[in-house]
């Protein structure tokens, strides 16, 4: 395969590739998904807690 057409090929996979990504950003599910972990990392930095203590508290959540 030339030079040119493995070129031409990843730009169509490239392209397919944003357009999926365009899609989900558009899924009110992952926004939801995104919106918490923005609000738990603000959570983790404004507490100063580390990701292993964060579990440990997760961890020992009734119910969990």
């Amino acid at each position: 395969m030339s030079k040119l057409s493995e070129f031409r090929a990843a730009e169509r996979q490239l392209a397919a590739q944003l357009a999926q990504l365009e899609k989900m950003k558009q899924d009110s599910g992952l926004q939801k998904e995104l919106a918490f972990n923005d609000a738990l990392r603000a959570l983790i930095d404004e507490y100063g807690l580390s990701n292993r203590q964060v579990l440990a508290i997760l961890r020992s959540a009734p119910g969990s």
